[in-house]
């Protein structure tokens, strides 16, 4: 219950679209800076972790226009 309401409080901050277009910034830059940092291997788990994360909002903004 804790949980979900630390979830809720997170995403009322700002709306899907918003977090959407931050994660954009925020991967934009990684990919940015493997310019300097240089291979990482990682990287497939990184875009399918930004995937989902993108995903989450999406099926988060269909709720939400749902209940409106």
């Amino acid at each position: 219950m804790a949980y979900g309401r630390e979830v809720g409080e997170l995403l009322s901050s700002a709306s899907a679209e918003n977090w959407t277009a931050e994660l954009w910034t925020m991967f934009g830059g990684y990919i940015l800076a493997l310019q300097e940092l240089g291979n990482v291997s990682d990287l497939p788990n990184t875009f399918s972790s930004f995937k989902e994360l993108l995903e989450f909002f999406e099926k988060v903004d269909k709720i939400r226009l749902a209940n409106t």
